[in-house]
């Protein structure tokens, strides 16, 4: 974990907006504030409606979202909350969540490096979130960690909903990108060299077999009850995988 850690550390001080919402033109410190804010307020829209469609969300004390870098989701759905847990493993992104996100007192934001939840107890959360932040976590076995503990962690009635890619082509999985990063800066070139003039970052892309996925959810308590293409059902891509959005309850 502790290299992910510096690598999603390095990435956020470079371009910190880009490093939670990649749109291909918010590159270089482009992303306006107000419509990166703007692009949370939809998601979070669109995860309530998913979930209310299927009957779930009758009880709205509180929601967490894993990964949540500067409070994005968290601050969006932090309105329909009596209370909004926001957690990511850069202690630099905790501390931008909180100051960008001081007018929302009934937010929390929380520091956790480790491979588990066992900071948060059983069925606390009405709502547990997770968008485009399992792929880049490198190790298998953490992820399928992270999905039980997501489980365990929600409420019974309670709407867990994950995005997760479920394949990828092998030219994919080759991430020269991310090899060519790491073979320079071992040779000590310098990291805004790397990212903003070669184009380079150290973030790995990762996936799970939606069966395994199914699986480690399962094993937590919860079950999932309904799986939709890309996020939400808008069938989004970075490349050729299969990208899929998981909702599941107990």
């Amino acid at each position: 974990m502790d290299g992910h850690r510096r690598d999603w550390e390095a990435l956020g001080d470079l371009d910190p907006l880009y490093a939670i919402l990649s749109a291909p033109d918010a590159k270089h410190g482009e992303w306006d504030v107000e419509s990166f804010l703007a692009t949370g307020q939809a998601d979070a829209a669109r995860i309530v409606g998913a979930c209310e469609a299927l009957g779930l969300l009758a009880h709205r004390g509180s929601s967490f979202e894993l990964g949540c870098g500067v409070g994005r989701i968290t601050r969006a759905l932090s309105p329909s909350f009596g209370r909004s847990v926001g957690v990511d493993i850069s202690a630099p992104m905790i501390e931008r969540a909180r100051e960008m996100n001081a007018d929302r007192p009934n937010c929390a934001w929380v520091v956790n490096d480790a491979p588990d939840l066992s900071a948060f107890g059983d069925g606390e959360f009405d709502l547990v979130v997770s968008f485009i932040v399992l792929q880049h976590v490198p190790d298998r076995a953490v992820i399928s960690s992270y999905l039980r503990e997501m489980a365990r962690i929600l409420a019974p009635g309670g709407a867990m909903v994950v995005q997760m890619p479920a394949s990828m082509p092998l030219r994919q999985r080759i991430q020269w990108r991310r090899r060519a990063y790491h073979s320079l800066r071992a040779v000590r070139v310098p990291e805004r060299t790397l990212y903003e003039r070669l184009g380079l970052d150290p973030i790995r892309m990762n996936w799970m077999a939606r069966r395994d996925v199914e699986a480690a959810i399962r094993l937590g308590g919860a079950d999932v009850i309904a799986v939709q293409d890309g996020w939400l059902g808008d069938g989004s891509r970075v490349g050729r995988e299969e990208n899929l959005t998981y909702i599941a309850t107990r």
